[in-house]
């Protein structure tokens, strides 16, 4: 029997290694920019749930830091829309609460019109309103790949009370 060592085999250009290197880069680079762009489009879904919680913080403190702003719902959603700017697609959704401040009066709302809640008074106590703005954005990404969506539906949430 004939037995072979590696200096034998390297003589007679059996035993090449030459374009390994570029074989093994060429099968794991795909992997490698799939990895870059999935992390990419995390950072880029990350950036816009923060940005869509960020506008109903901001709608919810233009309606608390105006008195009467908790009265207008155009306002409160024009807030939330300009602190958004880099999300197209917000919708901010405005909603009251009013309780009294001695914790046994009845809190009612008048001269309410459309989607203006009117304003409260208590039986009893001083009205404590409160305001809270649901936001929600649709995120469509920039890049598509294959497995994960193409586009995310992101929601914020905020509360703040009224200042009188």
């Amino acid at each position: 029997m004939i037995s072979f060592n590696k200096l034998t085999l390297r003589i007679i250009g059996l035993h090449r290694e030459e374009g390994s290197a570029l074989v093994e880069t060429a099968l794991t680079f795909p992997v490698l920019i799939l990895m870059l762009l999935g992390a990419v489009q995390l950072g880029e879904v990350a950036f816009a749930a923060i940005e869509t919680a960020n506008a109903a913080r901001a709608g919810a403190q233009y309606a608390g830091m105006n008195g009467g702003g908790y009265n207008d719902p155009a306002g409160i959603t024009a807030a939330a829309q300009a602190d958004a700017r880099d999300t197209t697609s917000l919708t901010a959704t405005p909603a009251t609460s009013c309780a009294c401040s001695d914790g046994v009066g009845i809190c009612t709302a008048t001269g309410a019109s459309g989607t203006s809640p009117g304003v409260y008074a208590c039986s009893s106590g001083k009205p404590v309103v409160s305001v809270s703005v649901s936001t929600t954005a649709t995120y469509a990404a920039l890049i598509t790949i294959p497995g994960m969506s193409s586009s995310y539906t992101l929601h914020g949430w905020a509360k703040q009370q009224v200042l009188n």
